[in-house]
């Protein structure tokens, strides 16, 4: 279960590198990595550093899309 938000990132690091540019995509990893040393230092549980990351995902999602998602 916590593979998806994992394998999700870096998809979307890939799909979205035209959209973030190299910047962009060096700032996103850079702060996963973040992520994952504060949370390893700090000895948090793996679900908190999974939680981070999903909410990472998501505001990629919004950056890949331009923001125009549609809820029915």
């Amino acid at each position: 279960m916590m593979l998806i938000p994992f394998v999700g990132f870096w998809i979307l690091v890939y799909i979205g590198r035209d959209e973030l540019g190299l910047k962009g995509a060096v700032l996103c990893i850079a702060l996963w990595i973040g992520l994952f040393v504060g949370s390893m230092k700090l000895s948090l549980p793996s679900y908190y550093f999974t939680a981070a990351q999903a909410l990472l995902d998501a505001i990629l999602i919004i950056v890949i899309v331009g923001g125009d998602i549609r809820i029915r």
